[in-house]
């Protein structure tokens, strides 16, 4: 296992190409009238999940690829001084700055680095690649509802996102994406395991997988405090590796004492407010 750590662009790595767009073919946007600019019902451009509903490659609109640990995301998070950009291929995650000049409707995208954990799909790696190239061209956007369409500086349309439903701690399918080794740092977890979570509210009962085994637990919630109570689980044999996650993760779950949730991300947090978990709400086919 590995820690997530930020890539920055490299002539070596096509993974990602921001400031290298010549390594990969450029998107070619999709030529369609400018829509009204922002109304009053629109919701804010900025600290807003937008969620990705198609982008244009080579003249042609695709609709977003489905993924099922985590979609397409978009957010712009306003910070005194340190605009930051952060978002999701639907693959791996992504973090840069922006600059944004609301009254000229002027908007510059610039990304950073990434992740870079490997895209199984066809549709996600086409997906990942006309993101990485095409959020870069943003010159301007428009709001419409709760529809965010960035834009070239030809007014083409290049990315149509949408608001991010809110979601729940309860109800809601929830896949781990990292969680902390004990070391201070945040780890994925083993390749080709899944390890998830539910809280059931009209049972006030948490399941799920830890990878090879289910688990089931009582917890509390009151705001944004959680805790977790015991915590038992099945006892089939697993890998030694697998056994560890398991044993790590469960121990976290142990000492979870609140959560916060935005857009599709979960984040449990000690007593310290250390960050013990991250999850992605599991996308239903």
């Amino acid at each position: 296992m590995k820690a997530c750590r930020p890539h920055f662009s490299h002539p070596s790595n096509l993974h990602w190409t921001f400031g290298l767009l010549g390594l990969i073919a450029i998107a070619q946007p999709l030529p369609l009238k400018a829509m009204p600019l922002s109304n009053s019902e629109a919701p804010p451009l900025e600290n807003t999940t937008w969620e990705l509903v198609s982008f244009v490659q080579r003249g042609q609109e695709q609709a977003a690829a489905i993924a099922p640990e985590q979609q397409a995301i978009l957010k712009l998070q306003s910070e005194p001084n340190n605009p930051q950009l952060q978002g999701s291929t639907g693959c791996n995650s992504f973090f840069g700055s922006y600059r944004w000049e609301p009254k000229a409707a002027q908007l510059t995208l610039q990304p950073a680095g990434s992740t870079l954990r490997a895209c199984l799909s066809p549709d996600l790696n086409q997906q990942e690649q006309a993101l990485f190239t095409g959020l870069p061209q943003v010159t301007t956007y428009t709001l419409a509802g709760d529809h965010l369409q960035l834009r070239n500086a030809s007014q083409e349309i290049l990315f149509t996102f949408r608001v991010q439903p809110m979601l729940a701690l309860t109800e809601t399918a929830w896949v781990l994406q990292q969680y902390n080794n004990g070391k201070g740092a945040l780890i994925t977890p083993i390749a080709g395991s899944m390890v998830t979570a539910q809280f059931d509210a009209e049972n006030q009962r948490l399941s799920g997988s830890a990878s090879c085994n289910r688990y089931f637990a009582s917890y509390q919630v009151q705001q944004q405090q959680l805790t977790i109570g015991s915590i038992g689980s099945t006892r089939k044999a697993c890998a030694p590796d697998q056994m560890q996650q398991e044993q790590s993760f469960l121990q976290l779950l142990k000492a979870t004492r609140s959560y916060q949730i935005e857009g599709d991300r979960l984040q449990l947090y000690d007593a310290q407010q250390k960050v013990l978990a991250v999850f992605s709400a599991q996308v239903q086919r």
